[in-house]
């Protein structure tokens, strides 16, 4: 076997990622779900306002993806080889390796989406129509349906339609990284700043920003055809984007300018008041954010721009890793299991709306009179959905470490004719 290197992960990282994939399974069991189980369908589920607000906690993803981004630019900056490189052939690289870790699951969660979820929203399709469909979505097995490139009926979205999200990561982060390869100073000092204060400010002022699965257009919005797609109408301006698209590239803007800022005053030594001043901060950011993504509806109300805000100080905070919160999810005791927790965690996303609905199937129709509650489905799903991920991101680290070994006994004869 080859020698693992074992790298030294912020597991307050770990624990905000792993936090935010179990409360977005909350927020489509209540929400979107529940909305298709008014009895249409012979299920009855009911709303639940718990974790609803993590639909906007999600930005904490994008955020780090856009540090980590510039982080592994910056690492590979060193290489002059890689350096003589064109933009385009890094940023294919890049993107590469983005779709080698996150296309396999998002493969499995469509296939489960195919197996699991037709008879539930489609129940009188035939082995003609699922055929016909599936075909017609090449292009949402491939990642490129946060793009609008989907079958015409939009049915297939409906089968695991959160997956809107790692398609958008993979399209904003090869042309982040080709911006950032052609010229970092121009993305870092002007196209990064200037589109999230702009566009946020455009959707605030606006109020033109609807679901990050619906379609903005230059000036207007469509809403989608059926409450979640995002189709775009007859109506539609000329130039327009999906909203997955423009909530993604927001946030990993927001997370390379987060990786600048922290450059430059990492290596400040803080007085023990500095730290306490960053702690107290913490408490109150990271509070207000739980709150918001554990149940929104109270007294006080927080507004999406306003929780936009908390993402960033608490994420900021949390990779400066200054402040005794971060330091105490560190520790030494829970650093492994954090750490194991947040690596599942974008497996969680990508697989559980199925397992959700598979819940249901299993416990079968329903009437009014018997209406399931959110807590019913919630806990089996998560549960099932956490097993599931480790079974798949086991079967992944075997596969990984098993080529990792190819290439190294591949490599010796090489090193061996070299000398």
């Amino acid at each position: 076997m080859a020698e693992k290197t074992v790298s030294k992960r912020n597991s307050a990282i770990e624990f905000w990622r792993f936090i935010i994939a179990i409360a977005i399974v909350g927020f489509h069991i209540g929400f979107i779900i529940a909305n298709t189980c008014n009895g249409s369908n012979g299920y009855y589920l009911e709303s639940s306002n718990w974790f609803f607000g993590s639909s906007e906690v999600l930005w904490i993803f994008t955020i780090t993806a856009g540090f980590f981004m510039v982080s592994h630019f910056k690492k590979r900056e060193a290489d002059k080889e890689y350096r003589e490189q064109s933009a385009s052939a890094r940023a294919w690289q890049y993107t590469w390796t983005r779709i080698k870790s996150l296309l396999p699951v998002l493969i499995i969660g469509y296939v489960l989406g195919v197996f699991i979820c037709t008879k539930f929203y489609y129940p009188d399709y035939n082995l003609q129509q699922t055929l016909t469909m599936t075909v017609n979505s090449i292009w949402e097995f491939l990642g490129f349906h946060a793009a609008g490139l989907r079958s015409s009926g939009n049915e297939f979205f409906n089968l695991n339609g959160p997956l809107w999200f790692i398609s958008a990561i993979i399209i904003v982060g090869y042309f982040l990284y080709w911006l950032l390869c052609k010229n970092e100073e121009l993305l870092a000092g002007i196209i990064a700043p200037f589109t999230l204060i702009f566009l946020g400010g455009w959707w605030c002022f606006t109020g033109t920003r609807a679901s990050q699965t619906a379609w903005s257009t230059i000036g207007l919005q469509t809403a989608s055809t059926n409450g979640t797609g995002g189709s775009a109408t007859d109506t539609t301006a000329i130039l327009g984007f999906n909203n997955g698209l423009l909530f993604v590239l927001m946030g990993m803007l927001a997370g390379v300018i987060l990786y600048y800022l922290i450059q430059k005053i990492k290596d400040h030594k803080f007085t023990t008041g500095g730290k306490w001043a960053l702690t107290i901060l913490y408490l109150v950011c990271g509070g207000l954010l739980l709150w918001y993504t554990i149940y929104p509806a109270t007294w006080f109300n927080l507004e999406r721009w306003t929780v936009a805000f908390l993402c960033m100080v608490v994420i900021g905070l949390t990779l400066l890793n200054k402040d005794k919160i971060t330091g105490l999810l560190n520790n030494k005791y829970t650093h492994g299991l954090l750490n194991y927790l947040g690596s599942i965690s974008l497996h969680i996303y990508m697989l559980h709306y199925p397992v959700a609905i598979l819940i249901l199937r299993v416990f079968g129709p329903n009437t009014k009179a018997t209406t399931y509650s959110f807590w019913q489905v919630y806990i089996p799903t998560i549960i099932l959905t956490i097993v599931l991920s480790a079974f798949l991101k086991a079967v992944m680290d075997i596969i990984k470490d098993e080529r990792q070994e190819v290439k190294e006994i591949e490599a010796k004869p090489k090193a061996k004719k070299q000398s």
